[in-house]
């Protein structure tokens, strides 16, 4: 490796840059060839072990690294260190493309939000901009009030001894074994994400736009829980009393395990990925058993159901605080962040159908910088008016 080279892998894994790093990167960048650039991208890619995108991606990204870099130049008297634009940031990101197109601002891994990144996130945003999501929910009791969990404090919920919230997370007390079945749903809104432990200590993350019914106490044979969206289980192991998730048309049977479910009513398909265990999933009289790695595919309009490999680590990057694509139709991306920004999404009439979108941002991205990402790997562009995201050609 020449030490350009390595000065500018060290530069890409700084937080900040001085006025003058900030003026050779841009240096660098307008005067080294697309040959160049291209050959540090494979590079990259065969160090880290990971799949090589298509040769139409790289010219792509490529391209657009010099397209954005005239409006950077022009900028430049701008002292760097404060000047955060999106030119910057998509000149940076074309090298730092991974797994086909994923793109990071950063070397270093994400790290998972938390209310401070939420805060920070909050602050900084430019005048129309739109926060990302963050940690809410509301709680409906079996009596039928409702509690909005990020506007409650930490402790006992609502005068009830058996429910607490610590942590951003709700946690109910073991079985008490009384007889009573009441129900309580967790619902989260577009734009939120909670979690919770029911009383058999089964741990559960719920996405955005989503609910889950359950019992506050699992005192029969079976235990069972009803989730409309999405939702990532780690299920507490009971031989003596089997979990079933119920959705719309479809069962997945556990006996102690940890999946993903997407369900979303407005998705084409219900999908669960298995990642340790095993589970049975049940669908008008139809079942498939999967083992970790593989993934079910129920498609509710033609009432079928299949089996085949899966992506564990794409289908439960949102748990991690990464929304993931790996060659998605465009409208199914666009519902994505829908939910997560809380914004509707339309189309211009000259929209393909036939668009697919590979890659990978942090949750905590404004919604700026999240389109601007998509941007750089498919041929859209967005208009943002009020909480309406405009896609055109």
């Amino acid at each position: 490796m020449t030490q350009p080279e390595q000065y500018l892998k060290t530069l890409l894994a700084k937080e900040q840059w001085t006025d003058e790093e900030s003026r050779w990167l841009l240096h660098y960048l307008e005067h080294t060839p697309a040959a160049e650039l291209k050959e540090m991208l494979l590079e990259e890619f065969h160090q880290r072990n990971i799949p090589v995108p298509d040769l139409s991606l790289q010219e792509n990204i490529l391209d657009r690294i010099h397209a954005q870099m005239q409006p950077v130049r022009e900028t430049k008297a701008v002292p760097m260190r404060r000047f955060r634009g999106w030119q910057v940031a998509a000149a940076i990101a074309g090298i730092i493309v991974l797994t086909g197109g994923i793109i990071r601002f950063s070397l270093q891994q994400p790290k998972q939000g938390n209310a401070t990144d939420q805060a920070v996130a909050s602050a900084d945003l430019h005048k129309g901009d739109i926060a990302p999501g963050g940690n809410k929910a509301r709680l409906v009791l079996s009596n039928g009030s409702s509690v909005v969990l990020d506007q409650a404090a930490d402790g006992a919920i609502a005068g009830e001894e058996k429910i607490r919230k610590q942590d951003e997370s709700l946690i109910y007390n073991e079985d008490g074994q009384d007889g009573k079945m009441a129900y309580n749903t967790l619902i989260t809104p577009r734009g939120g994400q909670y979690r919770v432990q029911l009383s058999d200590g089964t741990k559960i993350w719920l996405n955005a736009a989503s609910s889950l019914e359950y019992p506050m106490a699992f005192n029969g044979s079976e235990r069972e829980v009803k989730l409309s969206g999405e939702a990532y289980f780690e299920v507490a192991t009971d031989a003596f009393k089997p979990f079933y998730v119920t959705m719309n048309g479809m069962k997945v049977q556990v006996l102690g395990t940890n999946f993903n479910i997407k369900a979303y009513a407005d998705e084409r398909e219900f999908t669960t990925t298995l990642t340790a265990g095993a589970v049975r999933v049940i669908s008008a009289g139809k079942q498939v058993t999967l083992k970790p790695g593989q993934q079910s595919t129920f498609t509710p309009a033609s009432n079928s159901l299949a089996m085949a490999e899966g992506d564990p680590e794409g289908a439960t990057a949102w748990k991690n605080g990464i929304i993931n694509f790996r060659n998605d139709e465009l409208s199914a991306v666009m519902r994505e962040l829908g939910r997560w920004y809380d914004v509707d999404v339309a189309y211009d009439n000259k929209v393909t159908g036939n668009i697919h979108v590979t890659g990978a941002m942090r949750k905590q991205e404004n919604l700026s910088q999240a389109l601007r990402i998509l941007e750089l790997t498919a041929n859209v562009h967005f208009t943002v008016e009020g909480r309406t995201v405009r896609v055109s050609q």
